[in-house]
């Protein structure tokens, strides 16, 4: 799998913190790619290079886009996560499914997207408008944050 043509893109992040926190998790799995819609707290942002400690070079190159057209705009596949059923004509995968997708596509050059939404409420159905498909990771049915 090609690691460089996978970008991750956060929604609507409501802290910096959060933001750090996810750069870390991207460099631990040598992904470096950080997409941010619209963030919450102005940016730069001091504390999401605080919160990612050896990560902050994913930070500091993480690209800003004022909405998801623009995130999106130069993607071949687009993948947003749910925890939740939709009313709306996309197909839900599992992350098996994605995972399978992901690697075939990326090995082919294609440059994908995976959509996560604001911490507080997730990804709303405008947002998923842009994603070829819907995943699902599984969570426990007591916290689905």
């Amino acid at each position: 799998m090609l690691f460089k043509n996978i970008n991750f893109i956060l929604v609507r992040p409501q802290l910096g913190e959060n933001i750090g926190a996810a750069a870390r998790s991207l460099k631990n799995f040598n992904f470096e790619n950080l997409r941010l819609v619209s963030p919450r707290d102005s940016w730069p942002n001091k504390s999401a290079a605080y919160t990612a400690v050896d990560a902050k070079d994913i930070v500091h190159k993480a690209k800003v886009f004022l909405n998801n057209d623009q995130a999106v705009s130069d993607l071949d596949y687009v993948f947003a996560t749910t925890s939740r059923s939709r009313s709306i004509n996309k197909k839900i995968i599992d992350l098996n499914v994605a995972v399978k997708i992901i690697k075939k596509q990326s090995s082919l050059n294609k440059k994908i997207g995976i959509f996560f939404g604001p911490e507080a409420s997730g990804l709303t159905n405008d947002d998923l408008i842009n994603a070829n498909y819907l995943v699902n990771i599984p969570t426990s049915n007591k916290f689905k944050s």
